[in-house]
């Protein structure tokens, strides 16, 4: 993968906010509310996000699920699928 667009994908994982994930969500057609989308920007802030790190998102996934709800982490995950190329 090209190391410049890595480095976007990461910056932009790095820096998302609490309404670009709820965009995101309805994107992906998933319903967030405020509180957990607060909740899930908390725990992303919790570790400098390396998308290509497979034991880093797993470990956030199950902060999600722990924290919120697996309803919630199996939202998470589906959002975060499309980066399964890079691993």
């Amino acid at each position: 993968m090209n190391p410049f667009i890595l480095q976007m994908v990461n910056h932009k994982l790095n820096t998302l906010t609490k309404e670009e994930l709820i965009q995101y969500a309805k994107q992906y057609q998933f319903k967030i509310s405020d509180a957990q989308a607060t909740k899930i920007i908390a725990i992303l802030r919790s570790e400098r996000i390396d998308v290509t790190n497979k034991a880093q998102r797993e470990r956030i996934l199950a902060k999600v699920k722990q924290q919120i709800d697996a309803k919630t982490e199996k939202q998470v995950n589906e959002m975060l699928k499309q980066y399964d190329q890079y691993l």
